[in-house]
């Protein structure tokens, strides 16, 4: 812990006696430090719990609204992020890119009827190559719905990405 001594030597009956003591400074410094890092601790776990909270708030809406789950957050990597970098080519990757697009196309044909904005929240938890996926597909299985969607949001493109 980095803590200093002091020692004294008393003079009694000749003997040669040290006692030792903990620097006084150093004690209060100490203490100091230990409550700062139990003040970061516990502010980590404040923040910590309140984006739990968030998430599980945002994932009741999603449920509520669209009666899904919310997409899933990718696990962390080695280097403590979860920013993967680049497209993965591997076949189970594409397949299941594939089903999500399929699954978002076969959503967005059943909420067309509730509006263009209600596609559109939907669209905007996707990735922009996603969202255009979504779209062809939707184009393919419910050609009148994405008419209709196309006459109601004719800039529809824009919010592609």
């Amino acid at each position: 812990m980095g803590l200093s001594t002091e020692s004294r030597r008393p003079l009694e009956d000749g003997k040669r006696v040290r006692y030792y003591s903990l620097n006084t400074d150093d004690v209060a410094f100490v203490r100091k430090v230990l409550k700062y890092r139990q003040r970061q601790r516990e502010e980590r776990e404040r923040k910590r719990q309140k984006e739990q909270e968030r998430n599980a708030a945002y994932a009741a809406i999603m449920q509520s609204q669209y009666g899904i789950n919310p997409p899933s957050t990718p696990p962390n990597n080695e280097y403590g992020n979860n920013k993967r970098g680049g497209v993965d080519t591997d076949e189970q990757f594409s397949d299941s890119w594939w089903k999500r697009v399929k699954y978002y196309a076969q959503l967005v044909a059943h909420k067309v009827e509730s509006g263009v904005e209600v596609v559109k929240e939907i669209l905007s938890t996707l990735t922009s190559d996603q969202r255009w996926g979504v779209m062809l597909e939707f184009e393919e299985v419910c050609p009148e719905g994405f008419t209709q969607m196309v006459a109601a949001a004719p800039n529809w493109v824009e919010w592609m990405g």
